[in-house]
């Protein structure tokens, strides 16, 4: 497989992809901000470029309240900085993969909030560099991950730290919307595949195929539930079309949410007893 350079390599999803690539003998290097922003230091970037022939731009700014109190940071971070990846990427003829997101397709007429439209602008420039330049690109568009070390600023790891410290739960809105989860593991597999298939000019779905509502998910925590309206610019419903995506990557996801979740509740009455 040879030498893959990954953006982003000590973020969440980031280091569980290494982790998976590390099972699987693949030599990696990682380029992270804390070595310098990628849009001032591309000479950095460029020098690592040598020795990979494909490239897995996960590094991005996350999560959509933030971004629209600081859309130009999500502006620059997120659009500049990709663009600026898939130009030298065009120039020294590497492959991309490029981490999108599911919020760009809102409720089916586009992004609502910048991190959303930030993802979209993003794909877009890529796909211009291909047109014009002849970059290699392939664009996996994440759905709503969990799992791994489950970060408790996203709602899964959020209501699993809850249940364990037994406080109540919050739920946005009605509990009626719902969202294809799909585990961090399963998407680092997709990633894995996506280097050795190549489906050069592909949009793929990352995840399951399956959307929860999350009054249900809620419910399996067994907490008192308090609500509070839904934020602005989510989305009310997600689900992931993966027949494509299956037959690109000869991939599909392993792990099923409800079940997942049943197992790490049953786990810790386990231990506390």
């Amino acid at each position: 497989m040879g030498n893959i350079l990954i953006t982003g390599h000590r973020g969440w999803i980031g280091s569980t992809l290494t982790s998976f690539l590390d099972r699987q003998g693949v030599s990696w290097m990682g380029h992270d901000y804390d070595e310098g922003d990628l849009k001032t230091h591309l000479s950095v970037f460029r020098e690592k470029l040598q020795h990979c022939h494909t490239v897995i731009h996960l590094a991005a700014t996350a999560r959509i309240p933030p971004s629209w109190q600081r859309a130009d940071h999500y502006r620059e971070n997120n659009v500049a900085v990709t663009d600026q990846i898939a130009r030298v990427c065009a120039e020294e003829n590497k492959y991309l993969i490029f981490s999108s997101s599911s919020s760009i397709y809102g409720d089916g007429q586009g992004p609502l909030n910048p991190y959303a439209w930030s993802k979209l602008a993003g794909e877009q420039s890529i796909e211009m560099y291909g047109r014009s330049k002849g970059l290699r690109y392939t664009i996996l568009r994440f759905f709503t991950n969990y799992g791994g070390v489950n970060p408790d600023s996203l709602v899964i790891g959020k209501w699993l730290r809850c249940y364990k410290q037994m406080q109540p739960i919050l739920l946005r809105g009605t509990g009626e919307q719902s969202r294809d989860f799909i585990h961090v593991e399963d998407t680092a597999e997709a990633v894995y595949r996506c280097v050795n298939k190549r489906p050069y000019g592909e949009k793929l779905d990352i995840g399951t195929g399956v959307s929860y509502k999350l009054a249900d998910i809620a419910r399996l925590f067994e907490s008192n539930i308090i609500t509070e309206p839904e934020l602005m610019g989510y989305s009310f419903s997600t689900r992931a079309n993966i027949d494509y995506t299956k037959d690109c990557l000869n991939w599909c996801p392993k792990q099923d949410l409800m079940n997942w979740i049943k197992n790490e509740l049953q786990t810790f009455k386990e231990l506390s007893n």
